[in-house]
């Protein structure tokens, strides 16, 4: 499918927003908590976690590029591997080794190569899956790719097909309306997430409700600027 620089922009900001509550900045890169729902450390402008995975990916693409906190980062990576952050109290105390590593990251945030290391591993595990995703669907509009991208960032790329069988609405690739298969494909996600086990996972059905009111102002394009969850986007 195509989009355009300031369709992948919009879609970028719409999941800092469900993310973080903010447009992401350079500092975005650098943030770093602990998470209450068992994901562990959440960091940076994608807000990577320890328990998917995803923050063991982002320190090694930046030792890799050799960042200047590289050789620092390297030495945690077997801390990495235990997911430690995800068996700390949240609001703490995390233990020496925790506290280290959440210090570094934020750190090693404020170097450029970092910033590329971030982008460039969401690019290829979550951003590419999601438009193949799409492609595989037919989709043609942004917000049809916002949808699927929300979906691989905040319950992995492999959800995707869980609930596209969850309704019987044709796909545009298979004849069928490509809106009223978004619609369908939200409703299924919005029942899922509020019928999580995890308490947490079903507060999260606001990042549904959103998109559906960009639904509602017709804003398939995700034209600039667009507001979202009280959010400025331009």
């Amino acid at each position: 499918m195509n989009y355009t620089s300031d369709q992948k922009k919009a879609i970028d900001c719409v999941l800092a927003i469900f993310e973080t509550g903010k447009v992401p900045t350079a500092a975005s890169y650098a943030t770093c908590t602990i998470l209450a729902d068992g994901a562990g450390i959440s960091y940076g402008k994608h807000q990577c976690t320890d328990k998917a995975g995803s923050l063991d990916l982002v320190v090694k693409a930046y030792i890799k590029k050799g960042g200047k906190h590289a050789k620092e980062l390297e030495a945690c990576l077997p801390l990495l591997a235990t997911n430690a952050s995800t068996k700390v109290p949240p609001k703490g105390p995390w233990g020496p080794e925790v506290t280290s590593l959440v210090n570094l990251l934020k750190t090693a945030g404020a170097d450029p190569i970092m910033h590329e290391a971030q982008d460039e591993v969401f690019d290829a595990n979550y951003f590419l899956p999601a438009v193949n995703h799409a492609k595989d669907v037919g989709l043609t509009t942004a917000l049809g790719l916002l949808v699927i991208y929300d979906t691989c960032i905040h319950s992995g790329p492999g959800r995707v097909a869980t609930h596209r069988a969850a309704f019987p609405e044709k796909s545009p690739k298979n004849g069928g309306d490509e809106k009223a298969w978004i619609k369908a494909y939200l409703n299924a996600r919005r029942a899922w997430l509020a019928g999580n086990s995890n308490a947490l996972v079903q507060k999260t059905v606001y990042r549904q409700d959103a998109i559906l009111e960009l639904i509602k102002v017709d804003n398939w394009d995700l034209k600039l600027p667009f507001s979202i969850r009280g959010v400025k986007i331009s």
